[in-house]
């Protein structure tokens, strides 16, 4: 693990002609960073797209949102509603991008998520510039996976890449299609032959002789009140206060003071050293018969926890000593790992394993 200023560069997310991409973290605070060494360019502050936190003399160093993960991840395992959600956000963001006459084609190692919020990496470096039509569409392409077929989006992402359609058709509503004319002239039809017909229908009834009927005038409406007597008919016989109702009420009012004396008393002295509140979260696989190993990374301040240490072996629960966000590795044998950063307390985590 390399050190580039206060910076540590774990992993490289990306390497592109003159462009690296490393996932890293701040020495100073321990926050997540994304460094971007060799960048040439200024990059782009809009919506959506990740902040420059720090310029060094060869690399940019942006904001990582607590959470979020590359769009890799979930290549061959995103929901296709879920995908379907991404891919029109990140078209909305590409549309605004191209307002401004920047082309952008996004890289799904270079695309952030979290829950359903989307971020750019670097619209506006001149290593990422590209068409973003195409771009699109190998990136839905790629994360769909083996469900491509049943991808909603597919048609429009073709038509999309083909110049037929703008990237508003990914999330504005069809057109409403104009009727057939046969269907157009038959209303119009219709429409002129209704009222012939019902002033005929009103024609063909005659009038019935007889004097006219007068109009009944408006009137206020009647108001009915049922009320009943304030002197009930049978005299009334109030019972004499007993002793025996004083004294309980009395008693109780003693029970009650003394259980707040009692209280009072146990929060005064109560020991300060109690017992540490934890964070329960439970790891689940899919399909549940596989396993996965868990392993700590890095844990917050107080945690306690050693890196590198085995967590737990999914499916199952562990208590989290603190809240805060840990960075874990998941291990499926088989499989290559995979890095996690997991804030607690939240949903229970499902690993996908295909």
């Amino acid at each position: 693990m390399e050190l580039l200023g206060s910076y540590w560069l774990r992993r490289a997310l990306a390497r592109l002609a003159s462009l690296t991409v490393y996932e890293g973290q701040d020495t100073r605070t321990g926050m997540p960073v994304m460094v971007l060494v060799g960048a040439k360019g200024e990059p782009v502050e809009a919506e959506g797209s990740l902040k420059v936190l720090d310029r060094l003399e060869d690399a940019l160093v942006l904001e990582w949102p607590l959470g979020a993960v590359p769009l890799s991840q979930y290549a061959g395992v995103a929901d296709p509603d879920r995908l379907a959600h991404w891919v029109r956000e990140i078209a909305k963001r590409l549309a605004a991008l191209e307002a401004q006459g920047i082309r952008y084609a996004p890289r799904a190692e270079l695309v952030l998520v979290k829950g359903r919020s989307v971020w750019l990496v670097g619209p506006g470096l001149e290593a990422l510039t590209g068409e973003a039509a195409p771009a699109l569409l190998e990136l839905a392409r790629l994360l769909a996976g083996p469900r491509w077929e049943e991808f909603p989006l597919r048609d429009v992402l073709a038509r999309l890449a083909r110049g037929e359609v703008g990237l508003e058709a990914l999330w504005a509503p069809p057109p409403e299609e104009a009727p057939a004319p046969e269907a157009a002239k038959e209303k119009e039809a219709e429409a002129r032959r209704l009222p012939v017909e019902v002033e005929a229908a009103e024609a063909s009834v005659p009038a019935s002789p007889g004097p006219p009927r007068e109009e009944p005038t408006p009137s206020r409406p009647r108001v009915i009140r049922i009320e009943e007597p304030e002197d009930p008919p049978f005299p009334v016989v109030e019972p004499r206060p007993s002793r025996g109702g004083r004294r309980a009420v009395g008693l109780v009012l003693f029970l009650l003071l003394l259980l707040g004396a009692a209280g009072a008393y146990m929060g005064l002295f109560r020991p300060q050293g109690g017992a540490a509140r934890d964070y329960p979260m439970e790891f689940r696989t899919d399909p549940p018969t596989e396993k996965a190993l868990v392993y700590v990374l890095e844990a917050p301040e107080g945690a306690g926890l050693e890196p590198g240490s085995l967590l737990l072996e999914a499916p199952g629960r562990v208590r989290f000593p603190v809240p805060g966000v840990y960075r874990l590795r998941i291990q499926v044998p088989g499989r290559e790992p995979v890095d996690y950063l997991l804030e607690v307390p939240g949903p229970p985590l499902t690993i996908k394993v295909r």
